[in-house]
């Protein structure tokens, strides 16, 4: 059960990331406005990394293990690209849109990437 969550949240962080980072874009590049819709799937990919990381460690904890060492790294650094983010910002929202946009996108890329070398596809 806890194996096939963490496959689906897989499969979620990477298409939220996705759709964070690029209207990211479209809203640095001014293509777009800002607002609350978008801040709130920025959130929700946020927090889906998050849990996406913990329940990662509790499989780790219950000695399921992905079928390559990389999947970890891959796993644990969309977390690391969250805290980051927040640690990077400033009082420019331009600016900040552009580095949580660039940490989405990271983190949707580095989430393939955990997908391929888990040895589930």
């Amino acid at each position: 059960m806890t194996v096939t969550l963490h496959y689906w949240l897989g499969v979620v962080v990477i298409a939220i990331n996705l759709i964070a980072g690029l209207w990211g874009v479209a809203i640095w590049r001014r293509w777009l406005p800002t607002g609350k819709v978008y801040a709130q799937v920025l959130a929700a990919s946020q927090t889906v990394i998050i849990g996406q990381a913990l329940i990662g460690l509790l499989l780790l904890s219950q000695n399921l293990r992905a079928a390559e060492q990389l999947h970890y790294v891959y796993g644990l650094l969309p977390a690391a690209l969250v805290v980051f983010a927040y640690s990077a910002r400033r009082d420019d929202i331009h600016r900040n849109i552009l580095i949580f946009s660039i940490a989405a996108l990271l983190a949707a890329a580095l989430a393939v990437r955990a997908f391929l070398s888990s040895g589930a596809v």
